[in-house]
């Protein structure tokens, strides 16, 4: 959605007609909506996720996860730069999701 997004530009919002004439360009993309199909989908694989695991892993894991995920997809979908911050954010996300996995 978002390298959609970057694609059309700003969204003008100084009338209704070009606000829907935005939208429905955006709408006809095949990424946007398979995006938008993954965004709904997303609460049901996590509830897979809840009935197998507890909350307290499932969660966190779920937002460390997305958040790597995203650094990955936004470094080589839009080109944003990866910095010496990103790269320890996600080691101690991933370090994070390692000992809440663990069981004592």
């Amino acid at each position: 959605i978002k390298w959609k997004l970057n694609q059309l530009g700003a969204i003008q919002l100084d009338s209704l007609r070009n606000l829907l004439g935005y939208f429905c360009v955006l709408i006809r993309s095949p990424l946007v909506v398979s995006g938008v199909i993954l965004f709904f989908l997303a609460p049901f694989l996590f509830a897979i996720a809840l009935s197998r695991m507890d909350i307290v892993v499932a969660y966190p894991a779920q937002l460390g996860l997305n958040f790597v995920f995203l650094v990955i997809l936004a470094l080589f979908v839009l080109g944003e730069p990866l910095t010496f911050y990103k790269i320890l954010g996600m080691m101690f996300v991933l370090i994070g999701i390692y000992f809440l996995s663990k069981t004592v």
